[in-house]
């Protein structure tokens, strides 16, 4: 009697808290109009929703085994927060195939929107490399490889920056931040890059880097922006003005809306091909950068990668993940007092993100990001670039946990290369730090060799140069205690923060694995396929129909397509 209990138990949260209840679960509609390129006989991948045309296997429920002690477990916790499946039929996104989002696919592979014709958004923004582009630190303009040869469409490993190969910066990375992923861009509602200052108001309208602040120094509206501008399509007006990612030298004079319209006349005075695919998309013979950022932010719209084994699970499948995985969840939704990791209070929502920025004192190494509200250093202050609120110092915005497990190395500086690492992190920030830099005493590089040094990127730095990682980034490891101590003083009221790590968590070395493993199940089985990704990226067999000769043909270091 009382396993038919627990399993009716079981049995009743699943149907109440799943988004599709037993008919849609067995249908699951996709959206109108959704087809599929043929692919030449791609193996068997699992079937994300918002694919198109994808058939739809039959949920596993009918094949659960009666429910063990950890599905018992995480379904209270399920049903106590009301957590819910992600139903892409929920949200109105673009079809990949639709006219805007293949003109949006050309346009983000475009060369001809880079200042110098040298990096395209695609640089940074992969798909085969998990949305952004497996660096720590991202390179833009003037790429080189590791003989210095230019090498724009090297993607990933192997990519340099080839503006300062002949002194002492060694082809250091001059973007002073890691490249988030562009998946599920669509479900992010409330804010862009990682200190936010692409952003929407409690009213719908949104604020950029553009927008002029007010008599209280806040900022207004961007008045630039066409109605129903979309924050995908706001965020996509802005790495072509950065001199280190898309612009270089390229007008540097001029101001952002001068050199957004100078690089949509590229694509007016070249042959009617790009114009006929705007006129056909905004049935308008002028090319506008408006319409050039509407049309990149619905292909970045269109990529809805949201199938996990986590999102199967919620709709009923409690084979969808392994013991250790219920485990880790239970620990990431429980708070901290009850024995768990409490990651639930800010990786919250359907994108496990609750958008806003937090102190948590990840580490800070690489060209910084200017500190324009107080001084210019190698230092990045987050969130206070945008505010110029010291409350704000060191903030950075929650990233999404969809499909972590393909978007490392970690963190605004991608310091980390392992979610073990980034767990462990919150467990005691200033320890974590010192272990990343081996460092003992307040000195770093002296406890054997530092997981720092160990970083794809800075390996790879350091065979180019031939140097010692640490005189790579020399700043790095005071910038990172800075950053611990800022936290340390906010925790012990001697610094205003607006919203620091209250208190270290307390995980064992297994719990830490455990919630690593579950953060892994995140991940849509699509993201790691080549063919399932074929939709969105544009290769080889793509040069022949691509609207003019600069489309960006990623390969990687030895040479591959991408």
């Amino acid at each position: 009697m009382r396993y038919l209990l627990l399993k009716a138990t079981v049995l009743i949260n699943v149907l109440l808290f799943s988004p599709l209840h037993a008919q849609e679960a067995k249908n699951r509609p996709l959206p109108a109009g959704r087809t599929q390129p043929p692919r030449p006989n791609p193996p068997p991948v699992p079937n994300p929703p918002n694919r198109p045309n994808t058939p739809q296997p039959e949920p596993n429920t009918p094949q659960n085994p009666p429910p063990t002690d950890s599905d018992t477990q995480l379904q209270a916790v399920i049903t106590q927060q009301n957590i819910i499946a992600i139903d892409n039929t929920n949200f109105s996104l673009p079809d990949i195939n639709s006219a805007k989002a293949q003109l949006g696919k050309q346009l983000f592979f475009a060369k001809n929107l880079g200042g110098e014709q040298s990096a395209a958004c695609v640089s940074c923004h992969h798909p085969v490399l998990g949305g952004g582009d497996n660096l720590s630190l991202s390179i833009g303009v003037k790429a080189v490889d590791r003989k210095n040869n230019a090498s724009h469409d090297l993607l990933g490993l192997g990519r340099f920056n080839g503006n300062n190969t002949d002194n002492n910066q060694n082809s250091l990375p001059s973007v002073g931040r890691n490249s988030p992923t562009v998946f599920n861009i669509a479900l992010l509602d409330r804010s862009l890059f990682w200190d936010g200052r692409v952003e929407r108001t409690p009213n719908g309208q949104i604020t950029t880097p553009d927008s002029v602040l007010d008599q209280n120094g806040r900022r207004r509206p961007d008045a630039n922006l066409a109605p129903n501008t979309t924050l995908a399509a706001a965020q996509a007006r802005f790495p072509v003005t950065a001199v280190n990612e898309m612009r270089g030298e390229f007008l540097t004079s001029s101001e952002n809306q001068a050199l957004r319209a100078s690089l949509a006349e590229r694509f007016s005075s070249q042959d009617n091909t790009w114009l006929a695919a705007f006129n056909q998309v905004f049935n308008d013979a002028d090319i506008s950068f408006d319409n050039i950022a509407d049309a990149i932010g619905e292909y970045e719209r269109s990529m809805l990668f949201a199938n996990s084994p986590w999102n199967n699970y919620l709709k009923g499948d409690l084979n969808a993940l392994t013991d250790q995985q219920k485990a880790g969840a239970v620990l990431f939704f429980t708070s901290r007092q009850q024995g768990g990791a409490n990651c639930v209070a800010c990786h919250n929502g359907p994108t496990f993100s609750d958008q806003r920025a937090h102190l948590v004192a990840f580490p800070q190494f690489g060209a910084g990001a200017g500190n324009e509200s107080n001084t210019t250093t190698s230092q990045d202050f987050g969130r206070e670039n945008v505010t110029s609120d010291p409350a704000d110092r060191f903030h950075f915005r929650t990233p999404s946990l969809l499909n972590v497990a393909v978007t490392a190395p970690y963190g605004h500086s991608g310091a980390f290369q392992t979610l073990e690492e980034v767990v462990s992190h919150y467990a005691n920030p200033r320890r974590s730090i010192d272990r990343l830099f081996a460092a003992r005493g307040n000195v770093p590089f002296v406890n054997g060799l530092a997981p720092l040094c160990r970083l794809p990127q800075l390996v790879t730095l350091q065979e180019k140069n031939n140097s010692l990682c640490e005189d790579i980034f020399p700043d790095a490891y005071q910038n990172s205690i800075d950053v611990v101590t800022q936290l340390e003083n906010a925790r012990a009221g001697q610094v205003v923060a607006r919203a620091p790590l209250v208190t270290n968590i307390r995980l064992s070395p297994t719990q830490v694995g455990q919630v690593a493993d579950f953060l892994r199940a995140l991940t849509d089985p699509c993201v790691t396929n080549r063919d399932c990704l074929t939709p969105w990226i544009i290769d080889g067999n793509n040069v022949a129909s691509f609207p003019d000769n600069l489309p960006l043909i990623a390969h990687d270091k030895e040479g591959n397509e991408l």
